[in-house]
This record gives C-alpha cells, structure tokens and sequence, in this order.
C-alpha cells in the first residue's frame, strides 16, 4: 500500500486536496479511468461568529494507512479558513491531529 507524506507524493498517485467553501468542505480527489471521483473529505461549519469548527472527516476504507487522513487534516488546519477564525474541532481526528501538531494553530480550542 502507498503512503502519502505530502501532498506532492499524493498528486504523483492522481489523488489531490481540494477546498470547496461552497461544501464547507476540504475533498480529496482520485483520479480513475473513467474520471475524478471523491474519495474522503473533512467538513466543517460555523457555529458562531469568527469560529470554525471542522466538525466531520472521512477517507475511503480502501485508503485507510495511506496518510491521506493526515494530510487532509493539515490541509484544513492551515487554510485561509482556519487561519481567518477561531478553530474547534469537534471532530475526533481533527482533534487528535491538533493534539498531536499544535504548531500548526495557536487558536485551537
């Protein structure tokens, strides 16, 4: 199984990061034979002024191990989105990675 340690590495595989504010969503992208299908995304929502909370993630079983999580997590958490509010997660991966990479915001709640 491939694993992904940048988004680089992934775009080499066809598989690429999105963001589609007009989805309150980062999607991840696979690029297949017959065209682009969406195989994970991390939602998020805004459940007061100035606070972003990323609220729902989730990767295609089949690219469970890969680092896709991770790298969907990171994508989220230093977005212009992320950097522009106060960021919750009352998603469980999404927390664990701020746990785990608090570098990446000092706004976490």
């Amino acid at each position: 199984m491939a694993r992904y340690l940048t988004e680089a590495d992934a775009a080499e595989a066809g598989i690429t990061i999105v963001h589609e504010p007009e989805a309150q969503r980062f999607a991840v992208y696979q690029q297949t034979e017959t065209g682009s299908q969406v195989v994970g995304e991390a939602h998020y929502s805004f459940p007061r002024e100035s606070v972003v909370d990323f609220d729902h993630t989730l990767v295609d079983g089949s690219l469970r191990g890969t680092g896709l999580s991770g790298l969907l997590a990171r994508r989220a958490l230093t977005s212009d989105i992320a950097a522009a509010n106060r960021v919750q997660a009352s998603c469980w991966f999404i927390e664990g990675y701020i746990a785990k990479h608090p570098e990446l915001l000092s706004q976490a709640e």
